[in-house]
């Protein structure tokens, strides 16, 4: 049985009009997981925050983000990035980007300077957390190389839905890219003829009854690799909306841990330099959010 519609759910939400509800949706006043849809026949799955705007909101400018900067100078900028947030600016986004937002913060601190220069050289999950570098002269952009040749390491944390039974493994497989019927992109396993090359290293950090605490590691940067390849062996990033269904074992409607937003953070980013070639090496804590999520798996223990 297909999920429900969105103007569908909304009439029953609300009581409105098909009309009322049509309208809303034309105006891009409705968002679910904090992204505008307008597509009446959008499908709405179990979890899904749907919220309506009201018509006199205003937007919410990039000025009004605290941007949390973790190092920076002349070539390159290192930010943390709130799970929410998109990476780059889009239409059907409620929130700016983060892109806008490191733009804000040029132009307060910069103020003697009539342009600056941000090179996006890499990307997270709008829902996930975490450190991300951007380039601040075109110069910098040879870092670029160093994500394509895989030279980057780069490690998450991530809460998995049910115990690990072990300490640790790999994962090597092959992923391709589809489209989702709602909407945007969706990673599955793949051959190597028609799929590219994706390698996941995880160790355990904590166990709980229902969850498992992870580092994991990347030996190359596909999309949404952590996800599928964790959802892959039974353990499903925690409130992970696509990967989740399917999996033999875990129940369809209710997950055993309920979270938000998928309980990944990118935790740990080390590079050379692209300009002066020095090793550095960043790391960032849990967010608040999975602090929490944390502590309660630990207090069920």
């Amino acid at each position: 049985m297909p999920d429900p519609r969105v103007d569908r759910v909304l009439q029953t939400m609300t009581g409105l009009s098909r009309k009322k509800v049509k309208s809303l949706l034309d105006q891009g006043r409705i968002a679910i997981n904090d992204r505008k849809v307008v597509i009446a026949s959008w499908q709405v799955k179990k979890g899904d925050r749907i919220e309506i705007q009201e018509e006199d909101t205003p937007p919410i400018s990039a000025d009004q983000y605290f941007l949390k900067v973790v190092h920076e100078d002349k070539d390159i900028i290192v930010v943390e990035k709130d799970a929410g947030i998109s990476c780059e600016t889009s239409a059907v986004a409620t929130r700016p980007s983060l892109v806008a937002i490191i733009n804000a913060y040029f132009k307060r601190k910069y103020t003697f300077l009539k342009h600056h220069y941000l090179g996006l050289v890499h990307r997270l999950d709008r829902e996930t957390s975490g450190l991300m570098v951007y380039s601040k002269t075109k110069d910098a952009n040879k870092i670029s190389q160093q994500f394509k040749r895989h030279a980057i390491e780069r490690k998450y944390l991530a809460v998995v839905e049910g115990p690990v039974k072990s300490e640790g493994g790999t994962i090597d497989s092959y992923l391709k890219k589809s489209d989702l019927l709602s909407g945007g992109k969706k990673v599955t396993l793949s051959t190597q003829d028609s799929g590219m090359k994706a390698v996941t290293l995880f160790r355990v950090l904590e166990r709980y009854p229902q969850a498992t605490l992870v580092e994991i590691q990347l030996n190359t940067g596909r999309t949404h690799q952590i996800r599928v390849h964790m959802a892959s062996i039974g353990h499903p990033v925690i409130g992970d909306k696509i990967y989740r269904a399917g999996i033999k074992g875990l129940s369809k409607e209710t997950p055993a841990v309920a979270f938000p937003r998928q309980a990944l953070h990118a935790s740990f980013l080390g590079f050379h330099h692209p300009v002066t070639g020095e090793k550095m090496e960043f790391e960032s804590e849990l967010p608040r959010d999975m602090r929490k999520l944390v502590d309660r798996l630990r207090m069920r223990s």
